[in-house]
């Protein structure tokens, strides 16, 4: 039997997998990908994400290749009832705080193409396609991985560590003792996706249809493109709605005809809300569909996948390269599973409103609505748990990206300084309140210390600092009253100190927390 041997091997060769693998090359680490189908999928899939994901993704894709293949949400998420009177309203055109516009849509094949070019271009990932893990067995030091060709030949694969991002029937989820949180949310919906051939305005851009006559999702499938979802009315069959005739009839009342339109596809879909409770055990990771699924009502269950990698990412970073033990693991459990937890019930909350096909009930929702009965949203989620400073209004949330200028070049701050651990001030050199075991610390797992200033001060190290062009980091450091912030990897807010002779605080916290996982050679 063939053997390879690799620091993490990946099951399943998605989204989420692409940026994983694409993420641990960068740092050098040999990955192997392992996926049971020959061909990626061609069809389009999610079409949505925010502006922490279109980070998230620049930290692997060149900004302008994901402006050539988004387009932008330019007004109101609308959900109406029957008679088209708003039920609620939710904001997409709002700017992001990660640099970005608040909501893009795209053509997942599209996205999956410069994640696919990301991942190769990595010295260190191989990309297996067409290799099925047949076999796995956990040992005190690594993952034996049995993967089965289409030829029926067997490699036996020996890893640090194995990611199933194997989708929701997770062949390495299989292999862990799991249990499953299950919210009992299941409805079948229709959906399509439309090439049109003639230019037509939508407004608005982005509609949910709450008719219980038929409840219809109307979004935008990214440039050039449109979607339709329609939900199964009892008595419905999945055989009975997925057929192109159906969906052509389905399409008829919005002018969407084979004279206007091409259709792509039309796909029945089980929209679930559930999240397994272990997301990892021993060597053995869970990321994306593998580990939660999300009604699509936010667009968020690609976003949660890709949080995931992001997330265990830099954590596995630290795990190999023997800073910390592999206890630390047990931090992507603790902060993704309540994030992902609140994003289902979020959008479980948003399914409920539209999958309503009784009328009564439909009516009484209404009326709920008119009335004001119905609560607000809640703010979207944010980290609550994990390696986080003490709770404070900006602690666990997204931190702030714009333009600026640095040694010469000039784009959004991750394109030109980078990514990893950053301690910021517009005030001054964090360094210089720092303790020298701080900065070695801080050194050790890899942060850059930038001063954040609207000209050059030739008392400080080009290397550590960055011109404000357009003023927009003045203005965050305003609006949030604080002098210095300690930003992780994955662009959420360790914590922040209002005045910057302060921030040595928020670092000794962080080394306490770290602390616990690290060799003792790398805590001071």
């Amino acid at each position: 039997m063939n053997q390879e041997i690799h620091d993490v091997a990946i099951v399943g060769y998605g989204p989420v997998s692409k940026l994983l693998a694409t993420l641990l090359g960068q740092k050098g680490w040999k990955v192997g990908i392992y996926e049971r189908f020959s061909h990626e999928y061609p069809l389009p899939r999610a079409v949505h994400f925010d502006d922490e994901i279109a980070r998230i993704l620049q930290s692997v894709i060149p900004s302008s290749e994901i402006e050539r293949i988004t387009e932008v949400a330019n007004d109101l998420y609308t959900w109406c009832n029957a008679e088209r009177k708003t039920l609620l309203e939710l904001n997409f055109s709002e700017f992001g705080v990660s640099g970005w516009p608040g909501h893009l849509f795209f053509n997942q094949p599209e996205l999956e193409g410069l994640l696919d070019k990301a991942c190769r271009q990595q010295a260190t990932v191989d990309v297996n396609m067409g290799k099925e893990a047949v076999a796995l067995n956990e040992f005190d030091d690594h993952v034996e991985l049995v993967v089965k060709d289409l030829q029926g030949v067997e490699t036996k694969v020996h890893a640090k560590y194995v990611v199933g991002c194997d989708g929701a029937n997770s062949f390495v989820r299989r292999n862990m003792e799991h249990t499953i949180t299950d919210l009992g949310f299941v409805a079948d919906w229709l959906v399509v996706d439309i090439i049109p051939q003639t230019e037509r305005e939508w407004k608005p851009m982005n509609l949910q249809l709450c008719d219980p006559a038929r409840p219809t999702t109307v979004v935008s499938g990214g440039p050039g493109r449109r979607r339709w979802e329609f939900m199964a009315l009892p008595g419905e069959t999945k055989e009975d709605l997925n057929k192109e005739e159906v969906a052509w009839k389905l399409l008829e009342p919005w002018d969407i005809t084979p004279a206007n339109a091409v259709l792509e596809r039309q796909a029945i879909y089980t929209f679930k809300a559930l999240w397994v409770d272990e997301w990892r055990k021993g060597r053995l990771v869970l990321a994306g569909d593998a580990v939660h699924l999300t009604p699509p009502f936010m667009g968020q269950g690609m976003c949660a996948g890709l949080r995931d990698a992001k997330n265990l990412s830099w954590k596995l970073d630290l795990v190999l390269s023997g800073k910390v033990d592999n206890n630390f693991l047990d931090m992507y459990t603790k902060e993704r599973k309540p994030h992902n937890r609140d994003v289902v019930e979020a959008a479980l909350f948003l399914g409920k409103v539209i999958c309503v096909t009784d009328p009564e009930a439909a009516a009484q929702r209404d009326e709920a609505f008119f009335t004001g009965k119905v609560p607000p949203m809640p703010e979207f989620p944010f980290l609550t748990d994990g390696i986080l400073g003490e709770p404070g209004d900006y602690t666990g949330k997204l931190s702030f990206q714009s333009q600026v200028n640095y040694q010469g070049k000039t784009g959004l701050f991750d394109d030109v300084v980078g990514n990893g651990w950053m301690i910021m001030s517009p005030v001054g050199d964090p360094r210089n309140v720092l303790q020298e075991e701080q900065i070695t610390f801080l050194e050790n797992i890899g942060a850059k210390f930038i001063t954040v200033s609207e000209a050059y001060d030739t008392q400080i190290e080009s290397a550590n600092q960055v011109l404000d062009i357009e003023g927009k980091y003045k203005q965050y450091f305003h609006t949030t009253g604080l002098e210095a912030v300690v930003v992780r990897p994955d662009y959420y807010m360790f914590g922040g100190a209002v005045k910057l002779a302060e921030l040595s605080l928020v670092v000794e916290d962080l080394i306490k927390q770290m602390g616990q996982f690290m060799n003792k050679a790398a805590v001071r």
